[in-house]
């Protein structure tokens, strides 16, 4: 049969195979692909149930017949005895207590169950369309042994439904009922919310931060310990209308026949329960609540009662934080610069950081906040009394205010500071033990220069969202010459921190693609406006901006342009097609600029032409349009750009963002642009250009026109970076740089370097910057092992290779050193002696490992190459690593990243003379220590999504996981011990991957979370387990709420 054009996910048959064969005769094409290994159990399980369940339909077969069928296929499979059927043809369709039993006999009643049964899905779509979704809610209720229930808005009309089935409900011993709501837009009554929570065995969770969590989830879950779950997802709210007669749609699903979207809807609940952004009802009681549903109905007019917002850190923010630590710990760097985009929470951060500090030099706190904005000033204040917890800390020093007590923790303006400078002077330089310089971008003028030049504190902290200034003048060297910590865009629009984005590509006909346009790697300003000050191309801006807004006369848009000339050029045109439109650039007056903003943010002006001034220091949160009308060079240029437009605003519920994409120098960077809006840094820009974008952030999206589409794959392609490249760029340097130079210069990511077995100095040796190398076994393994250094993120590792190489390449046990530091050198031996040499010693003729290792000594050039590689390392670490426990292992440390290989070291079970062989399972037992690990990988697929196995392992919060174990555990075999940890003295040490591989085909390495302890667990075959890990996870691995 010829198959008919279109998709298809079809497991291929010999009858598929013959339809294929006919088909590409007729001329087609047919695709076909791998099946995904962790869909293939699924797909093929779901083709075996409808390939049987097709025979198995036969009218005139008897149950008994069919079922002998079953027993047969089952048998064929190896499956065992205990688990054929062995009673027909019945079903067993209840477990209840003898009480409950003679209840129902004396009543003569049944016992309730939902009309729709638990096999088979079923879908609601309100009106009088059949089947009420209320009633049957009420019924599921009847049967559920707990309920979870998620919704925007919870209303006395859908709550007098069914009070009475939930009273009866959350009276008996062991049920639960868990709500999650909001006060968002003030829809929620109060009284609703107060008389649940006044049912036994209730809890409810409230959504206070709506300008963040806007929650629009619908579903109530319905969980059964017998392991027929159901749950509804759609759109229906617990109030009359939504589960009567609303229009509502809604499908009711099982867990017998769609598992993973049961699984997937509580590991999300799960999430948000244990998120600290929702609040437990009982902290604040109903008076907090009402409180909040005020000023959530009251939004925007003024309210003289000052609430202090409860902070809580982001994952973000908590990598910013640990990024800031490991730079004073172990790089000594204690001038540091944090970039983050305008709302990402910048003073939130630093006011944890002081916070830690603090708390670590409880005898010299002294805080000096500098900015040069009151409005400023005052907000910071707020922020570290909230964060602090402290009502009465700090004192104001700007305009009006001035400080009443103390000095010792101060506000201030700059102004302010400048004009009082000798009161400064009079107390000590270095009375100030934490300073932070706001809006840091300002410290290279001279008003900020005492600070910079002349204080001495213990901690310098500067905070911008803009670290190239437009005078060209750095500020790196007044922070050690680096940025210390960096929010990334993507992070902080997947946390809810911005507006998400609607990023169009325009196709723009414009040639610019000509080098006499292009000098020392960007374009020439004056020649570039020549050519984009052209009316052809402004009526194509016209029209495109009548195609994509909603309303071009309605926006609020910002229109980057290449220089005075085009912003004027631009403002006059979009003036001439009948827009209000101005031109704001560096020449503009002070006061002038502030009217422009005004009339820009209330719509008296909608496209406001700028050339660089508006990358700094101006925040137009109203800002709903960004229009790119020049290509931008400069990376962080673009992203300060871009994010004039994501601020949260009030009614703003996405930014659009048009680029218009002409036909650029071969030199212009289209990949690092695009690779700087996707969560993931390691993955193909080509391919997600291809596919559509399947990486960025939740809410964001990119459309390509298809010429725009072109011009920019043709660009990626034609830079991307690969082994030539890299030679080419070597070999253009007067001098041989060090690794870290050539990384930062190249903004690449180092596995390029080592990608395919290739290592810095094989590639220094292509470009003829270093001697050739020996053709001999050693040099080969040496080329090959240099990439298996690259994750090591553990200082005491890289500290002992260090000591290793310093020492002629010899490992060196002082006597003094303790058995536990002995032992932790000897794991250290192990695991570089493998990253070099790969196998072990007897394979290869050494008599031990030393012998070996000691043969780096002959080549320089690698062991100057280790050398760099571990000061890229270090300079480069995102966090600290902690020692868990030496009675486990003397070399394991919380946080350190390892192969499987390296644990296996750290617990002895791979030696110089023994390589540990084969795939260990997710589960493997150090007996005579007493100690299980757990190795997990969370995203089982080799695709970015599978449905079906996303949520067997995933961290619930930072502080809980949930742990699918091998398929044969039960509570009553093997698996008892994880449920008797206490009383066994069993510990459980977990360590977890993202994916299988990286970005750059490697094998990806495995992250130590620590020891972990049993809090709960249901199911068999496999179990699922619920672990409290002893210190929280690493801000990486956790999905903000």
């Amino acid at each position: 049969m010829e198959l008919k054009e279109g998709i298809y996910e079809n497991l291929i048959t010999d009858r598929l195979s013959g339809d294929i064969r006919q088909t590409e005769d007729a001329g087609f094409v047919c695709q076909t692909e791998n099946i995904d290994s962790a869909e293939s159990a699924k797909m093929l399980a779901d083709f075996l149930a409808d390939t049987i369940r097709k025979k198995l339909e036969d009218k005139d077969v008897p149950v008994e017949e069919k079922i002998e069928l079953t027993n047969q296929i089952l048998e064929s499979a190896d499956v065992e005895d205990e688990d054929m059927l062995v009673e027909a043809p019945r079903l067993l369709s209840a477990v209840i207590n003898s009480q409950k039993n003679a209840e129902l006999r004396a009543t003569n009643k049944e016992l309730v169950r939902p009309l729709s049964g638990f096999r088979v899905s079923n879908l609601f779509t309100g009106g009088q369309s059949g089947l009420s979704l209320g009633s049957e809610i009420m019924r599921d209720i009847a049967s559920a042994d707990q309920i979870c229930i998620i919704v925007s808005f919870l209303r006395m009309s859908g709550i007098r439904m069914m009070l009475d089935q939930l009273r009866d409900f959350c009276k008996v011993e062991g049920h639960s009922l868990r709500i999650i709501t909001t006060t968002y837009c003030g829809v929620t009554e109060a009284k609703a919310v107060e008389q649940l929570s006044q049912l036994p065995n209730t809890e409810i969770r409230i959504s206070y931060n709506t300008q963040i969590e806007r929650l629009h989830a619908k579903s109530y879950i319905f969980v059964r310990n017998s392991g027929f779950s159901t749950a509804y997802i759609g759109s229906s709210n617990l109030s009359h209308s939504a589960q009567t007669d609303g229009l509502e749609w809604n499908i009711r699903v099982t867990n017998v026949e769609n598992p993973h979207i049961i699984k997937s809807a509580l590991a999300t609940f799960e999430r948000y329960w244990n998120s600290e952004n929702f609040e437990d009802f009982r902290l604040g009681g109903i008076e907090k609540f009402q409180k909040e549903l005020s000023l959530q109905r009251n939004h925007g007019k003024d309210n003289s009662l000052e609430l202090y917002t409860r902070y809580q850190l982001l994952p973000h923010q908590k990598m910013i934080l640990d990024k800031l630590q490991v730079e004073r710990d172990e790089n000594a760097l204690f001038r540091n610069l944090v970039v983050a985009a305008t709302g990402t929470g910048k003073t939130v951060v630093s006011a944890f950081d002081y916070k830690r500090f603090r708390k670590d030099n409880p005898q010299h706190d002294k805080l000096l906040f500098v900015v040069h904005r009151e409005e400023i000033l005052k907000q910071s204040l707020r922020t570290f009394r909230s964060v602090l917890g402290d009502a009465n800390f700090g004192e104001l020093w700007v305009g009006n205010f001035r400080p009443v007590d103390s000095l010792e923790h101060l506000f201030v303006s700059v102004a302010t500071l400048n004009s009082n400078i000798d009161i400064f002077r009079q107390q000590g330089l270095d009375y100030y033990d934490y300073i932070i310089i706001d809006e840091a971008h300002h410290a290279a003028a001279s008003s900020y220069r005492v600070l910079v030049d002349e204080f001495k504190p213990r901690v310098l902290l500067g905070l911008t969202a803009t670290p190239e200034r437009m005078d060209g003048r750095s500020l790196l060297p007044d922070f050690g010459g680096k940025i210390s910590a960096e929010i990334r865009l993507p992070q902080a629009l997947d946390e809810g921190l911005l507006t998400p984005f609607q990023y169009l590509c325009i196709s723009d006909p414009l040639d610019i693609s000509g080098n006499e346009l292009w000098a020392n790697g960007k374009y020439i300003i004056s020649k570039l406006t020549d050519r984009l000050c052209n009316y052809e191309r402004t009526g194509l801006i016209i029209n495109k901006l009548r195609e994509y807004l909603p309303d071009e006369t309605k926006c609020h848009a910002l229109c980057f342009c290449s220089d005075r000339r085009h912003a004027a050029f631009m403002a006059e045109q979009f003036s001439k097609y009948g827009l209000k439109a101005a031109a704001l650039t560096s020449e503009t007056k002070a006061e002038e600029r502030a009217r422009v903003n005004r009339e820009l943010a209330s719509g008296r002006i909608n496209y406001l032409c700028v050339v660089d001034i508006f990358n700094e220091g101006v925040d137009i949160p109203e800002v709903d349009t960004v229009l790119f009308l020049r290509p931008t060079d400069s990376l962080t240029i673009f992203l300060q750009q871009l994010g004039r437009g994501l601020r949260l605003s009030e009614g703003k519920d996405f930014l659009t963002v048009l680029d218009f994409v002409a036909q650029v120098n071969r030199q212009y960077d289209f990949t690092n642009r695009f690779r700087a809006l996707c969560t993931r840094k390691d993955r193909s820009i080509e391919e997600q250009v291809k596919n559509g974008f399947t990486l960025l952030p939740h809410g964001c999206s990119i459309f390509m026109e298809r010429k725009a589409k072109s011009y920019i794959l043709e660009n990626i392609h034609s830079a991307v970076y690969n082994s030539r490249r890299l030679v080419r760029e070597l070999m253009a340097y007067d001098s041989v740089p060090t690794l870290s130079q050539f990384v930062d210069n190249c903004g690449q990511d180092i596995r390029l370097i080592y990608k395919g077995g290739r290592c810095w100095t094989s590639l220094k040796c292509e470009a003829g910057k270093c001697s050739p190398l020996q053709n001999d076994a050693v040099t080969k393994r040496l080329v090959k092992g240099m990439g298996n250094l690259v994750h090591i993120n553990s200082m005491a590792f890289i500290r002992f290779i260090r000591s290793f190489i310093k020492n002629g390449c010899r490992v060196m046990m002082d006597k003094t050193i303790s058995e536990k530091e002995r032992e932790a050198k000897e794991q250290f031996a192990v695991m570089l002696y493998y990253a070099l040499f790969q196998d072990r010693i007897g394979k290869l003729g050494y008599s031990d490992m030393y012998e070996a290792l000691h043969l780096l000594e002959r080549y320089p050039l690698f062991k100057q190459e280790i050398i760099e590689l571990t000061d890229y390392l270090q300079e480069n670490l995102e966090f600290k690593t902690f020692q868990i426990d030496t009675a486990i292992s003397a070399g394991l440390e919380l946080y350190g990243c390892y192969t499987k290989e390296e644990i296996f070291a750290l617990f002895r079970r791979q030696t110089a003379d023994k390589k540990m062989q084969g795939a260990a399972s997710g589960a493997f037992s150090i007996e005579e220590k007493n100690v299980e690990l757990f190795f997990v990988t969370l995203n089982k697929s080799e695709k970015d999504f599978s449905p079906t196995t996303q949520y067997n392992d995933y961290f619930i919060s930072e502080n809980r996981f949930h742990w699918q174990s091998q398929n044969s555990m039960s509570h009553t075999n093997k698996g008892a011990r994880y449920v008797n940890q206490h009383a066994n003295g069993r510990r459980f040490i977990l360590f977890v991957r993202e994916d299988k591989k990286d970005g750059f085909g490697n094998t990806s390495p495995y992250y130590c979370m620590g020891l972990v302890d049993y809090i709960s667990s249901h199911g068999n075959f496999p179990m699922n387990i619920e672990w409290q890990l002893e210190k929280p996870a690493m801000a990486q691995f956790i999905k903000a709420v």
